[in-house]
């Protein structure tokens, strides 16, 4: 039965066109990463081959990194399949059990992410060999480079952040609850790469880093031009035991994804919400009759107003009483107060807090992540009244398109601002624990005012190819 399954799932991963649009863009990311220095992925190659053995296992791990947004598509999705297309009642009514039917699933995904890397392989291997690409700066090529950074480092990274998605996507039944892990675990493994630079704390972040780069980094660290032309580390040492560590938490979470299973459509749920459901159900009055009035329609420009503010205001209040936003602020708070506490010395020497030096923390430890969070909102809002199957309710309503679009530009702009605003206040805080009260509050309001028109421009974008994309996860592709 698990071989059923496996075979069955695997299927439809590969007839999806959105499995071959993420490993056609992946490839080609690959390919003008290898053959070009305008387009450079996690760094430039410097004056080391452009295929030599370091150079394709620290691009293959981090395209690794790259694609763990992607791959939620196919592991959380294939675990979710059943529930959005409503046969799950229909799976877990036959004598299935349940290694076969989780085991299959997952294996599927897991196969489906691993093929999308061996495209990047193939992307990075083809893209040395065009003919604009210096000769001098080109080595041998080395098949045994990709087969080792497969291996220790790409393998075991999916095999990890594979579990951890199909251990979200089971327990919570939400492709948004799988995203919202998926985030904390990004901005975590931040923070692991911050304390990895750290000198004081290189061998810890080399060891809590889930993918090896830090463990990595730590080996090669010392290497010559002509070691990493050469030479691939040894699998010993530190870089061993943080394989081994982390395979071993991979495994754990599927154990702990087949222990932890319930065949319901649920999945996890606050017992208050369960009180609160049944009280609301009994204290429900009985409904009386009525005549409804008679109504105009207008459509002025004062209807159209009033239409783009409860709309905006639905909107925004739906975003903003999402437990998924207060996640992914505490996170991103949490890896900014990360930031700042290294922000006290430069080289040994001390210095103050200044305002300028709070506002370019935020930019390097904090703003990132709200491309990550425009990105995934404006997919969310696009695609919110199809994924609760209203869509033909909403589609009828009497208002104009441009009122439903600019609404949900409104609450990204609002998501931007409260984002920068709890950071800068964050920042503020800081300056005055450490005893500076020189603060500057026109040059935060400024910062403040120029990152939020990047980013409602990067929601405008986003929104735009959600649209034209008419797909969500390709909607996330494009941006």
């Amino acid at each position: 039965m698990f071989g059923e399954i496996f075979r069955f799932e695997l299927k439809q991963q590969l007839r999806s066109p959105l499995f071959w649009m993420i490993a056609l863009a992946f490839s080609a990311l690959a390919f003008a990463a290898a053959g070009s220095d305008s387009i450079q992925v996690g760094g430039g190659v410097g004056n080391v081959h452009r295929n030599a053995p370091y150079v394709v296992t620290q691009m293959l791990l981090l395209f690794t990194v790259l694609g763990m947004f992607l791959i939620t598509v196919f592991v959380a999705g294939g675990a979710l399949r059943d529930y959005d297309n409503g046969t799950a009642e229909l799976f877990f009514s036959t004598p299935i059990s349940r290694t076969a039917y989780l085991g299959g699933r997952f294996t599927a995904g897991y196969v489906a992410a691993v093929l999308v890397m061996i495209c990047v392989a193939f992307g990075l291997m083809t893209g040395v060999l065009m003919p604009w690409v210096d000769p001098e700066r080109l080595g041998p090529t080395s098949f045994a480079a990709y087969v080792y950074a497969f291996a220790y480092f790409v393998l075991p990274g999916l095999f990890f952040i594979s579990a951890l998605l199909f251990l979200l996507a089971t327990l919570t039944r939400s492709m948004l609850g799988t995203y919202i892990g998926i985030i904390a675990f990004f901005v975590l493994w931040q923070i692991a790469i911050n304390t990895a630079g750290n000198l004081e704390h290189r061998t810890l972040g080399a060891l809590i880093d889930p993918f090896g780069l830090g463990a990595f980094g730590l080996v090669t660290r010392y290497w010559s031009a002509q070691d990493r032309n050469d030479r691939m580390p040894d699998i010993s040492g530190i870089l061993l035991i943080n394989r081994a560590i982390w395979v071993f938490v991979g495994a754990a979470l599927i154990v702990a994804t087949f222990s932890l299973f319930r065949p319901d459509r649920e999945g996890l749920r606050w017992r208050r919400g369960k009180k609160k459901i049944a009280k609301a159900e009994e204290a429900e009055p009985a409904r009386a009759t009525f005549a409804l009035p008679a109504v105009t329609l207008a459509t002025d420009s004062g209807a159209r107003w009033s239409q783009f503010l409860k709309l905006a205001w639905f909107d925004t209040r739906g975003v903003l009483r999402g437990v998924a936003l207060l996640v992914m602020l505490a996170f991103g708070l949490m890896n900014l107060g990360g930031s700042l506490a290294f922000t006290n010395e430069i080289f040994g020497t001390k210095i103050y807090p200044v305002t300028h030096v709070m506002t370019e923390q935020m930019d390097g430890s904090y703003n990132w992540l709200l491309l990550i969070i425009v990105a995934f909102y404006a997919g969310e809002l696009v695609w919110r009244e199809r994924s609760a199957k209203i869509s033909e309710v909403t589609d009828a309503f009497p208002l104009p398109d441009w009122i439903p679009l600019l609404s949900k530009l409104f609450a990204l702009i609002v998501v931007v601002v409260i984002f920068l605003v709890f950071g800068a206040l964050e920042c503020i805080g800081y300056q005055l624990i450490r005893g500076f009260t020189h603060i500057e509050p026109m040059l935060y309001l400024s910062d403040i005012a120029l990152n939020t028109l990047a980013f409602v421009l990067l929601a405008a974008l986003a929104l735009f190819f959600q649209v034209i994309a008419n797909n969500k996860f390709m909607g996330y592709l494009l941006i």
